[in-house]
C-alpha cells in the first residue's frame, strides 16, 4: 500500500506539472457536456425555413400556406416567383424545402379534378429534410381530408359517414422510450460518453507512453516496488477517480437535472458508466502495451475513439450491418454501453435483456493481461524508438 500511495503521489505531481493532463481529463469533457446541453437545449429542431411558390393565389392556397406555417417544424420564410427561384434559394441554403402550389388549384378542386401539390426538400441535411418531409406530408393529408370533408358536408352527408371514408383506419401510435422525440435524449447519451471515451483512451496512452519516451519508466517501476500491477494501478488511479466523478456527474446531470427518460434505477446507468471508464483505460493499456511508441499508440487511440462512436449503432443499427462489421462492433465498449442505455434507461427492460453487455464491458478488463509482460519489458529495457 505504501508503494501504491507513492506511485499515486508521483502521478499527481506529474498531473500538476503538465497542463495537458488537466485539459484532457477535465476541461474537454466538461466543455463537451456544456456544449451539447446548450446545442440540444431545444430538444428538437423547429421553425425550419421553407419557401413557397403559389401559382394559384386563391383564398384556398393562402389558407393552405397559413396552415403549413403553423406546423411545428415549418416556417414559411419566402414566397418565390417560380420553381427556378425556389430551387436556387434551396441550393444557397436559405431554405431546406419549398412547396409548389399549381395554378387553378381551387377551381380544379371545385370541378372535381385532382390538382397535384408538389414539395421539394433537401435531404442532404438528413434531420431537417426528414422532419420537413414528415410535416409537409402530414399537412397535405390533413388539408386533403379537410377539403373532402367540406365537399361531402355540402352534398348533405354526415360527418360520421365522411370520416369513415376519409380515414377508414385510425392509427393509435405510441412512442416508447423517447415520447417527446427529443434529439438531445438520443444524441447526448452517445456523444458525451463518446468524447469521454476518446479522452480516457488518449490520456491513458499518453500517461504511460510519456514515461517510455522520457526514459522515466524504470524510476516509475521502482516506485511501485518493481511490480507492474502496482505501478499501473497507482498511475491510473487518479484518472479513474476523475473520470468516475465525471460519469456520475453526467448521469445526474442528464437524468435528474435535465429530466431525460430513465425507466430503471440511476444505479444501473452509473454502474455501466464506471465499467465503461475502466474498459476505456484497459483499451489504453492494451494499445500502449502493443505499440510501446507514444506517437503510434496515440494515433491508434484516436482512430479507436472515433470508430467507437460510429460503431455504437446510434446512427445506423448495428443489427443491419454486414456480419463482419457487426463482429467488429463488439470490440468497442461504446457499443455495449449504448445497448445498456437503450434497454435500461429508454425502454426499461429487465437486466436479462442486456446482462451480456455488462459482461462484455467486464471482459475488456482482461485485455491488459495479454500485453502486460511486453509493456514491462518496454519499461525496463526502454529499447523502443522515441523518434
Amino acid at each position: 500500500m505504501n508503494c501504491f500511495a507513492r506511485v499515486v503521489w508521483r502521478e499527481l505531481n506529474r498531473i500538476v506539472s503538465r497542463r495537458i493532463y488537466v485539459v484532457a481529463a477535465l476541461v474537454i469533457p466538461i466543455s463537451s457536456y456544456l456544449l451539447f446541453a446548450t446545442v440540444f437545449a431545444e430538444g428538437l429542431p423547429t421553425e425550419l425555413p421553407v419557401g413557397v411558390v403559389d401559382g394559384d393565389r386563391s383564398s384556398l392556397s393562402r389558407d393552405f400556406i397559413r396552415q403549413t406555417d403553423a406546423m411545428q417544424m415549418t416556417h414559411i420564410v419566402m414566397h418565390c416567383a417560380d420553381f427556378s427561384e425556389a430551387e436556387h434559394e434551396m441550393k444557397k441554403g436559405n431554405i431546406y424545402a419549398f412547396l409548389v402550389i399549381p395554378p387553378n388549384m381551387q377551381s380544379d378542386l371545385l370541378m372535381g379534378r385532382q390538382p397535384k401539390l408538389a414539395f421539394y426538400y433537401n435531404n442532404a441535411y438528413f434531420i431537417p429534410g426528414g422532419l420537413l418531409f414528415k410535416d409537409l406530408s402530414l399537412i397535405t393529408s390533413l388539408f386533403s381530408a379537410s377539403v373532402g370533408l367540406s365537399t361531402g358536408l355540402a352534398k348533405g352527408k354526415t360527418t360520421e359517414e365522411l370520416m369513415g371514408q376519409l380515414q377508414p383506419i385510425v392509427v393509435d401510435a405510441h412512442m416508447i422510450g423517447n415520447p417527446y422525440v427529443n434529439y438531445s435524449v438520443y444524441l447526448s447519451n452517445v456523444l458525451m460518453p463518446g468524447i469521454l471515451q476518446l479522452m480516457i483512451v488518449l490520456i491513458t496512452v499518453f500517461a504511460i507512453g510519456l514515461e517510455l519516451k522520457e526514459r522515466t519508466s524504470i524510476e516509475w517501476l521502482r516506485t511501485g516496488n518493481k511490480s507492474i500491477f502496482v505501478a499501473l494501478s497507482g498511475k491510473l488511479f487518479p484518472y479513474t477517480v476523475i473520470f468516475t466523478a465525471l460519469v456520475i456527474f453526467q448521469n445526474v446531470f442528464l437524468f435528474r437535472l435535465l429530466g431525460f427518460p430513465l425507466h430503471n434505477s440511476l444505479i444501473t446507468m452509473i454502474t455501466a458508466s464506471v465499467l465503461f471508464v475502466l474498459a476505456g483505460q484497459a483499451i489504453g493499456i492494451t494499445l500502449i502495451g502493443t505499440l510501446p511508441v507514444l506517437r503510434n499508440a496515440l494515433s491508434f487511440a484516436s482512430v479507436f475513439g472515433i470508430l467507437g462512436i460510429s460503431y455504437s449503432g446510434f446512427t445506423f443499427p448495428v443489427e443491419q450491418m454486414p456480419l463482419s462489421v457487426r463482429s467488429l462492433a463488439q470490440l468497442f465498449p461504446m457499443q455495449h454501453f449504448f445497448k445498456i442505455y437503450q434497454d435500461s434507461a429508454l425502454i426499461g427492460s429487465p437486466i436479462s435483456y442486456y446482462w451480456i453487455s455488462y459482461l462484455a464491458l467486464l471482459l475488456f478488463l482482461l485485455l491488459p493481461f495479454v500485453v502486460i509482460l511486453r509493456l514491462k519489458k518496454a519499461m525496463i529495457f526502454q529499447d523502443y524508438p522515441i523518434k
